[in-house]
């Protein structure tokens, strides 16, 4: 059982094929239409007045802008818009996502969650000399037979975890999220260093939220408003008893903030990135405790 805090990426984007935003810079000098749309910084402002002029949408206050949530570029680094975290945001590009780090410290795990694309590759270069490269396939065949192999539907995953980067402090890190001839996508992403707090155990609980409201008429019909959905992850662990102070230790920082959590690197379904709902511990014996950890998920 693995856990990465993120780091902050804002600053250390040496190359990123995705725009800023599909809306226009925001102008002190623009006269703004009601509906207009501007982008400043990392998010996207809808104005909701007339005749809006000099109005800083950063400092508006939502009086005559409204905060729609972090740009496409921003949205697979950024859930919060204020005090609210978003779901159901991803930033997408044509053909590619093409993005290089470079952190000045070492980091040794990449995570990816709400991927649609052929392949993700993750490459880590040193003075121009590429050290580590790893590609993952995110469509692939688990044929049982040969017709299975020629005509059954490829098996999709949406979440990798990249969690054997080597450690050079000086190293740029380049994620290639390749969907050629269609429309690449990543819900989340997330650089940072794992840390290890026991073993995910059989019991852990997959589920999935719906926000969708049904009504049922005295006749039966149903009427269905779509809404969004979140993943939500209930982690039954394992660890020795002298780990309970560490398990605490790493635990509280990220209480308020997207991790990524990963029970096992070869089940997709185990890797989640979001906010920590719960962590309930049980001394089992004098050796071992069992715990817990509940997670939302962000994307």
């Amino acid at each position: 059982m693995k856990l990465v805090a993120p780091i902050d990426v804002s600053g250390i984007i040496s190359s990123y094929n995705v725009p800023a935003s599909t809306n226009p810079a925001w102008s002190a000098a623009t006269t703004y239409a009601q509906e207009a749309r501007v982008v400043v910084g990392q998010y996207d402002y809808e104005s909701i007045a007339g005749g809006n002029v000099g109005n800083d949408p950063t400092k508006d206050g939502g009086v005559k802008w409204l905060n729609l949530g972090p740009s496409n570029k921003w949205a697979m680094f950024n859930k919060k818009s204020g005090k609210t975290w978003l779901i159901g945001t991803s930033t997408t590009n044509p053909n590619t996502i093409d993005i290089t780090f470079a952190p000045g410290r070492t980091i040794n795990t990449v995570g990816l969650v709400g991927v649609v694309a052929h392949k993700v590759t993750v490459q880590m270069i040193v003075d121009g000399v590429t050290v580590y490269s790893k590609e993952m396939a995110v469509s692939t065949k688990t044929a049982t037979d040969w017709y299975d192999y020629f005509y059954g539907d490829f098996v999709t995953r949406d979440s990798l975890a990249y969690t054997d980067l080597p450690a050079y402090a000086g190293a740029q890190i380049r994620v290639l999220v390749d969907n050629t001839g269609q429309t690449a996508e990543v819900g989340m992403m997330i650089l940072g260093n794992q840390a290890d707090i026991g073993w995910a155990i059989w019991g852990t609980q997959i589920g999935l939220e719906n926000y969708s409201l049904s009504k049922t008429d005295d006749f039966g019909n149903i009427t269905s408003t779509e809404r969004g959905s979140r993943d939500t992850i209930d982690f039954d662990c394992r660890n020795y008893k002298d780990q309970v102070g560490n398990i605490k230790r790493i635990l509280k920082p990220v209480k308020d903030t997207a991790a990524m959590y990963i029970g096992a690197e070869d089940v997709d379904g185990t890797i989640i990135v979001g906010k920590l709902e719960n962590f309930n511990l049980t001394f089992a014996n004098e050796a071992l405790v069992e715990y817990s950890i509940s997670v939302l998920g962000l994307n």
